[in-house]
């Protein structure tokens, strides 16, 4: 989530919901807008009379109906929900008593609500120019000029997330001048745009989207955009964000220069199909695609190319998946199940919601089949996913495009060993199973983002081996969003900038690090590191 202190918009949107006076609120905003952190401040703000309803209130309709009624015995007058169930939307809609409002985020707009709604538009949770200047200096410490924040605001349109990540991955070095091409030169952007914004589209919109005019947007793609809010008021015609327009237009350019016969590269390396790879081609199977690093996912798509998603609504049964597709050989005993999705309940309630569980993820996994292999297999106490079927796994993926750079990295190979890495980093687009926190999937989460950070830090090493300074920057750079206390890392971002004469930039890196090591851990870099810091400023 992103953190309140952080929204410089946040007053103003604040006020603007409450002066709205219906049952129902609606923050509908692009991806990457603030949402969840307004609705964070917003139960700051209002304290003891605002109260949040979390996932799992919102997954059961007994407890929800009982703590809409709790809060408003309470004197809540504020119900805050950060999912966006529809269903349970409606419900507590139902259940709201005079006096009490329900607020909610969106990124499509509720249009047939049961109450009557207001909506805070998604124009409006874009930064003005000053506010884009005031992000800037929580940031950095540093206010810009007025020009400066101009320039960064129409190259961005005022977009929160991206010029929250293109300035923590500066630090405003460079944004002064900046077009949107440039905002796309920064790799955190472009993996937002890719992984939180395009990926969220079906992969036939996708495909429109990647033709749609800037200027004139029309058609199938413009409905699709038009949906969401993701676009921008005009004078004489609404248009795309500059910055979703310029990285649509990159990808076109790509895909060009990819399909002319002389440059189409190597064919990517197969995914990882049972824990096995390279069966993922075999003809008429299904293929289960599953995404547990960042936003998960579920889907399968079958031998006529049709995709469908997987009803994995169930809180534990998508655990019980996640828990199969991340573990060795796709399997675990009943037991491990057991103690890994109900750690803290007793038997009896085990024993009722086991089977019932499994029996959720074998209908989801099954649902719209038209053969008859099973997906889930249990044998001798034993539960799998099916290995005769196809398993694409982000995860296990992750692992094995790190071991095959390091393989190629070990014959020699570097340019072969930087391209599994990219492919690696490509498939990180966040922790494992953001928002769920039980001990395996602690352990799961720590495992990837230790494994993620050790990629870039090996593949920064390696650009500079293959003499490309630029991706170097950019993949130190994604280390330190990370995980800012990196010392090794950040005497390699004062390498970079003393080979490219800019000696201030060495200094404000180093005092960087060094405020960051003492506000968080009270000590100063290692004698070596001031030593290496004294020799570059030579």
């Amino acid at each position: 989530m992103d953190t309140p202190y952080l929204l410089p918009h946040q007053d103003r949107l604040l006020r603007r919901i409450d002066s709205m006076e219906t049952p129902l609120v609606q923050v509908w905003g692009w991806p990457g807008s603030g949402k969840s952190a307004l609705l964070q401040a917003l139960l700051d703000r209002h304290g003891p009379t605002a109260r949040g309803l979390s996932l799992g209130e919102l997954e059961d309709g007994t407890v929800l109906r009982k703590v809409v009624e709790d809060a408003h015995a309470q004197g809540v007058r504020w119900l805050v929900a950060q999912g966006e169930s529809r269903a349970r939307l409606e419900e507590i809609a139902r259940w709201l008593p005079p006096g009490q409002r329900l607020i909610f985020a969106g990124e499509n707009r509720w249009d047939k609500a049961p109450l009557a709604v207001s909506v805070l538009p998604p124009q409006e949770m874009l930064l003005s120019p000053g506010e884009v200047a005031t992000l800037w200096h929580l940031l950095t410490g540093e206010v810009p000029s007025p020009e400066a924040a101009g320039v960064l605001w129409m190259a961005s349109d005022g977009w929160y997330r991206p010029l929250r990540l293109a300035i923590e991955a500066t630090g405003g070095m460079g944004l002064d001048s900046v077009d949107p091409e440039g905002l796309l030169e920064v790799a955190p952007v472009r993996f937002f745009l890719r992984h939180e914004v395009l990926e969220t589209f079906g992969e036939e919109q996708r495909k429109l989207l990647e033709e749609i005019p800037f200027d004139r947007p029309e058609g199938e793609a413009w409905e699709a955009i038009d949906a969401r809010g993701l676009w921008v008021e005009g004078e004489e015609r609404d248009r795309l964000p500059t910055l979703l327009a310029a990285y649509l237009e990159r990808e076109r350019q790509r895909r060009h220069r990819t399909d002319k016969p002389e440059t189409r590269p190597a064919p990517a390396p197969p995914p990882v199909s049972a824990g096995v790879a390279g069966v993922a081609g075999v003809e008429g199977t299904p293929v289960y695609s599953l995404g547990f690093l960042g936003s998960p996912f579920a889907r399968r798509r079958d031998p006529d190319g049709t995709e469908v998603e997987l009803d994995c609504r169930l809180k534990r049964a998508f655990q019980v998946l996640a828990y199969l597709a991340s573990s060795p050989g796709l399997e675990a005993g009943r037991e491990d199940l057991m103690e890994a999705v109900w750690p803290t309940e007793g038997e009896r309630t085990i024993d009722r919601n086991f089977h019932p569980t499994l029996s959720h993820l074998r209908r989801a996994l099954e649902a719209g089949r038209k053969d008859e292999t099973p997906p889930l297999l249990f044998r001798k106490g034993i539960y799998r996913l099916n290995p005769d079927l196809v398993w694409e796994i982000d995860a296990l993926e992750l692992d094995r495009l790190v071991e095959e750079g390091k393989t190629r990295l070990e014959r020699g190979d570097a340019p072969g060993a930087a391209q599994s890495w990219e492919s690696a980093w490509r498939l990180y687009r966040g922790p494992f199973l953001p928002g769920t926190y039980e001990a395996w999937v602690a352990d799961r989460r720590e495992k990837y983002q230790r494994l993620y950070l050790e990629l870039l830090r090996d593949l920064g090493d390696l650009y500079l081996k293959l003499d490309r300074p630029e991706q170097a920057m950019d993949a130190y750079r994604s280390v330190l969003l990370e995980d800012p206390l990196q010392e090794r890392v950040h005497l390699a971002v004062m390498r970079l900038y003393a080979s490219q004469g800019r000696r201030d930039l060495v200094r404000r890196q180093y005092d960087r690090l060094c405020t960051l090591l003492l506000e968080e851990l009270g000590v100063e870099p290692m004698p070596q590191t001031t030593r290496d810091y004294h020799r570059l400023m030579e």
